[in-house]
């Protein structure tokens, strides 16, 4: 019988690739599994630089031991134990020769303890030494009662970490981001060596005008930029930077004033400004070709609300507009605009969207809650601004269709529509009114109709089919219907009999799409072959 190899060959790993292995690790517990591998790994493990350290996936591994539970007690116990793991690992740390290359720091509040200070201090300073070139420090709000929720009022008077000084030397940052802490004191009076940075990010940040271009002016090769939740700028001011291509501005105080931005290569400019529009120069900025403002244009002690929004750019082709302003007080002069989206609540969607992403003809898209009134608006706005080939409405609606044709206006010409409409007892009237406003070549339908039975199907289809004849001349017109499935596949039906004979289990789908066809009458089709033929 042969003896088994009882050499330990994992240990014999070189220390980068075992670094390596526990890259790809989520959370502490997995760290912990892959430490018991031997005693080698073990020592590995619990100063492996690249994990940093995150107070939320510490809290979930340690789970309340009585019932019911005292979160005063069991806070505390948390954050003394975060703490003394962040120390003790900091210290085994100090005695591995390694390079760092991300970090992420997501503590606790401290609390008013000078220890615990201490101890982030300390933890920040070895790993900046290090090589550091991924940064992130992130306080988290978190109070003795909402611990479990991870709720926590911001009125509460937490004293704000101060990021160390040893910060603004540590040259081997490229990308940068801190959360509700306070800049280093020194910033304005030490010199700055940000030589790599390509990405910095603030958020509930204590900001002023000169340290924005302090920071700015330090970080030559900026390529992005994020402001979120910070207080305290009136001018923001940015100058001299020719890497830089993504700023996006979230002040929450009203307080900022004029954006000022020289950038050569700034594509997207982002601006989230719900108490007032600050005046945007940015006239230099010659690529600037993605524009987004979430919020209201400034109001003023005599008018309640804005008179208008006005857009001039001869660079944009995509605007995003996130607010409940109406149609009628919005103008363009933007010629090479070819995506405009208007919602009247903030979507995912519109942070992203991928850079170059352009319909290849002239779209405007809305999402949000519509009237009778709302219709009339948009009839008006398309004739203002001739170019919009293609319509896209996601929408809640109350219409009153009678109030939408008291105007009589010919209907706006399309290449395709797509709807999309929550609720189907409201479809007619919105149908109604949509194709009172514009008369598409297409149209594409998008909702659930599975929950419809068969019936209700055909008759949404049949409504649908009926008003888009009635918009062309009769006998001139066929309508093609397709319809895509959940799993993609496409379903073709060369006209309503054909659809409505279908087998039941043929007619359900995600999407419908409707095309108007020219008729071509018998004799035409003969020559049209015979001229083939020649």
């Amino acid at each position: 019988m042969e003896l088994e190899d009882a050499t330990d060959r994992i240990s014999q790993l070189p220390e980068f690739i075992i670094h390596h292995i526990l890259s790809y690790l989520d959370s502490p517990q997995q760290l912990v599994r892959m430490s018991v591998l031997s005693k080698y790994w073990f020592a590995v493990s619990v100063s492996f630089p690249a994990s940093g350290f995150n107070i939320a996936q510490f809290r979930d591994v340690i789970k309340p031991s009585s019932t019911p539970v005292n979160w005063d007690k069991h806070y505390r116990y948390v954050r003394d134990c975060f703490f003394k793991y962040v120390d003790d690992t900091t210290s085994r740390f100090c005695h591995q020769n390694v390079t760092v290359h991300t970090f992420k720091l997501i503590t606790p509040n401290q609390d008013r303890d000078p220890t615990q200070v201490d101890i982030i201090d300390r933890c920040l300073g070895v790993y900046l030494k290090e090589g550091v070139k991924v940064l992130v420090i992130k306080v988290k709000n978190m109070c003795l009662e909402c611990l479990h929720e991870n709720r926590c009022p911001e009125s509460l008077d937490f004293p704000m970490y101060r990021v160390p000084n040893t910060l603004l030397s540590t040259s081997s940052l490229t990308s940068l981001k801190i959360c509700r802490c306070e800049l280093p004191s020194s910033l304005m009076v030490d010199v700055v060596k940000f030589k790599s940075l390509k990405m910095l990010e603030l958020e509930y940040v204590p900001l002023h005008d000169e340290l924005i271009k302090r920071l700015t002016t330090s970080c030559p090769l900026l390529e992005k930029m994020i402001f979120k939740y910070c207080q305290g700028v009136k001018i923001f001011c940015v100058y001299g930077l020719e890497n830089l291509q993504e700023v996006k501005i979230g002040f929450d105080d009203g307080v900022l004033e004029v954006i000022d931005i020289d950038a050569p290569n700034l594509w997207h400019l982002s601006l989230v400004a719900w108490l007032g529009m600050p005046s945007m120069k940015v006239a230099s900025c010659k690529k600037l070709t993605k524009l987004s403002y979430f919020g209201h244009p400034s109001p003023t002690k005599e008018v309640e609300y804005p008179l208008n929004l006005e857009l001039s750019s001869h660079s944009v082709r995509t605007f995003e507009l996130c607010s409940d302003l109406d149609l009628g007080v919005i103008d363009f002069c933007a010629p090479n605009l070819l995506l405009f989206i208007l919602s009247s609540y903030c979507q995912k969607g519109l942070y992203s969207m991928k850079r170059g992403f352009v319909p290849s003809k002239a779209r405007m898209e809305f999402g949000g809650f519509v009237n009778s009134y709302w219709f009339q608006h948009l009839r008006q706005f398309l004739d203002k601004y001739i170019g919009f080939k293609e319509l896209k409405l996601h929408i809640r609606a109350h219409v009153n269709v009678k109030e939408v044709m008291a105007i009589h206006s010919p209907p706006y010409e399309l290449d395709h529509v797509e709807l999309y409409i929550e609720g189907l007892s409201v479809y007619e009237a919105v149908v109604d009114a949509v194709f009172w406003c514009c008369r598409p070549l297409s149209l594409t339908l998008e909702a659930n109709f599975t929950c419809t039975n068969t019936e209700e199907w055909s008759h949404i289809v049949k409504f649908t089919h009926e008003k888009l004849l009635l918009q062309e001349d009769e006998g001139k017109t066929n309508i093609r219907i397709l319809i895509y499935t959940s799993s993609k596949v496409k379903k073709h039906f060369s006209d309503l009999n054909s659809f409505l004979t279908a087998s039941p289990c043929d007619l359900q789908g995600e999407t419908i799409t409707f095309i108007k066809e020219e008729v071509v009458p018998i004799k035409k089709k003969r020559m049209i072959k015979q001229s083939k033929g020649l």
